[in-house]
């Protein structure tokens, strides 16, 4: 019948549909079944780690960093512990309660109620106060029964023990910022951490870096902690060993200090290796005030104490740089140590008039007397025989313009001007008078006292550079042995033994009868060389770079004096209180000199207007 057909139809139809669903729910099933195997099992452990992950929370406790000690095996650098109150809001103490602000408060003289507030967002380990006394510290341990939540943890912090002369060799520490997270957290950085600042705390910031520790807790789904599992204690960072002398480097510091303007550098090197026994910054800054508000007083201060002028502070050479010039004249023109000139006072070239720094004149001069006496027309006569080409080779030669390679951060080259550089920069050609005062150490003409020390020093042992270093080893806190310094040597500077032999004993002539006769000892023979720099913002530095023992030489140093003016009568009694504390000698009063700061500034002003002149008569060189 018809009835019955539709039926078989209708049934046929909703079959299909039926098994339709049945495929679509069973194809269902297995995927979620794959699914939920590969979960479990494929990606179980994956997951159970997310889990713990967010299941626990650890506190943070800051690692000490490792200590620093100098040479003799004195903690320079050294830490301390500050305490600082922290409230850890349990399943049963979510917040504290008025009662405890208010208990705490009175420990601690203020109302810490806004920290509270501010804070408390996360339901986390909450700091309520930091820098805690002793006294408050006690007390909080007292009341603990009170004050549920409460505790008290160390704080590690930096106290640099010569703080005032040595800051610039430290460094300091500070907590990192944002935009340095960002290229530091691969290396393990994170927020809320302190690095290094200059000096050492940068340069060897990742050996000193201790391991946080804290404590392990259970959080449940709200965030709050429900459970204590486990503390881990810090572990203090590696210990770094350091070439400086504490003595040498407070007497250096001291005798900078008394100069007449209290301002410059002096950098003292071991010539048998590049060790850094002494250096030293004025004016300083005391590290231990790092983050209060006394500091800031530092970074407003107009003359820069925060500035590390051994490295970074770049002074004309003056007449230091006579070394290089005889230098270049006896190996290039195979000058003859007895040749002569009259010094009258004064070199004319051209129109105009070139003076030296004793007006009345040194008379006939050989080279011994010239470099004892500092004689400027000699040096003048000698850079019209050289030429410009020679005295810049001799100049790279002394690794002017180039970093000496320390291990501290931020050290400056320097630069030496040549006849391509004047042409790019003022589009003039070179002429013969900018010659005769780049033989003297003037013009634009640039240095550290750090190259200068490092320049004496190869004067000293005859033409070997030791790159300087500060760090000698790095140890474990359970003395392995991580980093050993390794003695380098740059490029040396091949001359002849000749050449050393007449530039050494012209230097210690200079000692004995010349400018730098105030360094003279009884017992302890000294080469040295003065000089006076222009100084286009003020008066004339004073420099003075040495080295000694003269027959068998151990140490060299570099001495400037901003605004000293004469480098004999200002920088070499600094030089001298080094050498005194170095060699263990009795202090001697100073021997009376002539050559007074005026003298060369007077010279140096004369010499200013004349290059200052225009001069068409003159001759490119």
């Amino acid at each position: 019948m018809v009835w019955q057909k539709e039926e078989k139809i209708t049934y046929s139809v909703f079959l299909d549909k039926h098994k339709q669903i049945l495929v679509f729910f069973s194809l269902l099933f297995i995927v979620l079944s794959f699914r939920l195997s590969y979960i479990q099992i494929m990606q179980g452990n994956y997951y159970r780690a997310i889990s713990e992950e967010q299941r626990m929370y650890n506190t943070h406790e800051k690692a000490p960093r490792g200590i620093i000690y100098a040479a003799d095996g004195t903690m320079f650098v050294e830490n301390t512990f500050t305490y600082v109150a922290l409230f850890y809001p349990f399943e049963e103490e979510k917040v504290p309660s008025k009662k405890i602000i208010d208990e705490l408060s009175d420990i601690l003289g203020r109302d810490i109620s806004a920290a509270v507030n501010k804070n408390m967002e996360y339901g986390r380990v909450v700091k309520l106060a930091d820098n805690l006394s002793l006294e408050e510290m006690f007390k909080i341990q007292e009341k603990k029964l009170k004050l549920k939540g409460v505790a008290v943890s160390k704080d590690p912090k930096r106290v640099y023990n010569f703080s005032e002369s040595s800051s610039h060799i430290t460094g300091y520490t500070g907590e990192i910022r944002a935009d340095e997270l960002k290229s530091k957290s691969q290396e393990g950085y994170k927020l809320g951490d302190y690095i290094g600042r200059g000096g050492i705390e940068e340069a060897y910031d990742k050996y000193l870096q201790g391991t946080d520790g804290g404590w392990q807790l259970e959080i449940n789904a709200k965030g709050y902690q429900t459970k204590a599992f486990q503390y881990i204690p810090t572990q203090i960072g590696n210990s770094v060993y350091i070439t400086i002398n504490p003595q040498l480097q407070q007497i250096a510091h001291a005798a900078l200090k008394n100069s007449p303007t209290g301002k410059g550098a002096a950098v003292v090197i071991d010539v048998k290796s590049g060790a850094i026994l002494a250096m030293v910054s004025a004016p300083d800054f005391d590290a231990n005030l790092v983050g209060t508000e006394e500091f800031n007083v530092y970074l407003k201060d107009k003359k820069l104490p925060l500035f590390n002028r051994t490295m970074q502070a770049l002074y004309a050479p003056g007449s230091i740089f006579k070394i290089i010039t005889v230098a270049a004249a006896l190996e290039v023109l195979s000058l003859d140590p007895n040749w002569t000139v009259y010094c009258d006072g004064k070199f004319e070239l051209g129109d105009r008039v070139y003076s030296c720094w004793n007006k009345q004149g040194h008379g006939r001069v050989d080279l011994k007397k010239a470099v004892a006496q500092s004689c400027n027309v000699y040096m003048y006569n000698l850079a019209l025989k050289l030429g410009i080409k020679n005295l810049d080779e001799f100049a790279d030669k002394f690794h002017l313009g180039q970093i000496t390679g320390i291990d501290l951060p931020n050290e400056k080259k320097g630069f030496v001007p040549t006849p391509e550089w004047k042409k790019a920069k003022v589009k003039m050609s070179w002429l013969q008078g900018d010659t005769v005062i780049f033989a003297i150490g003037q013009g634009a003409l640039w240095v550290t006292p750090l190259q200068m020390a490092s320049m004496m020093s190869a004067v000293a042992n005859k033409g070997t550079f030791y790159t300087p270093f500060i760090v000698s080893e790095v140890m474990t806190p359970e003395r392995q042995l991580l980093y050993k310094h390794t003695v380098e040597t740059d490029d040396s500077i091949i001359m002849k033994d000749e050449t050393w032999d007449i530039l050494q004993d012209a230097l210690f002539e200079s000692v004995e009868s010349g400018t730098s006769q105030r360094s003279k000892l009884r017992s302890i023979k000294v080469a040295g060389k003065t000089g006076t720099a222009q100084n286009p913002q003020g008066d004339d530095h004073a420099w003075f770079v040495s080295y000694a023992p003269f027959d068998d030489p151990e140490i060299a140093l570099a001495v400037i004096v901003e605004n000293g003016g004469g480098g004999g009568a200002i920088a070499v009694p600094v030089g001298r209180a080094i050498y005194e504390a170095y060699f263990d000698l009795p202090p001697q009063a100073l021997p009376v000199y002539s050559h007074t700061p005026q003298t060369e500034q007077k010279a140096n002003a004369k010499n200013k207007q004349a290059a200052k002149k225009p001069d068409n008569k003159r001759k490119p060189n």
